[in-house]
């Protein structure tokens, strides 16, 4: 099965609760947010191969810490 599957059947198990507290609306953005551009893991990845190169990687996260986004 599919993380993302398991992560919409905790969310929807975990609904009530979520709601009760208002943070429903939060976790399902985050997951959004993770299935539209994946995990860090999975973009550093990509750029090492795109680049081939880990310092490539390194000046990516070094950028992503920096930044003030």
């Amino acid at each position: 099965m599919p993380m993302s599957a398991l992560a919409e059947q905790l969310v929807e198990y975990a609904t009530p609760g979520l709601t009760a507290a208002g943070d429903l609306a939060a976790v399902r953005s985050g997951l959004a947010r993770l299935h539209r551009l994946g995990t860090g893991a999975a973009r550093r990845r990509l750029t090492l191969r795109r680049c081939g190169r880990l310092t490539a990687v390194v000046g990516e996260l070094a950028a992503l810490t920096t930044s003030a986004a």
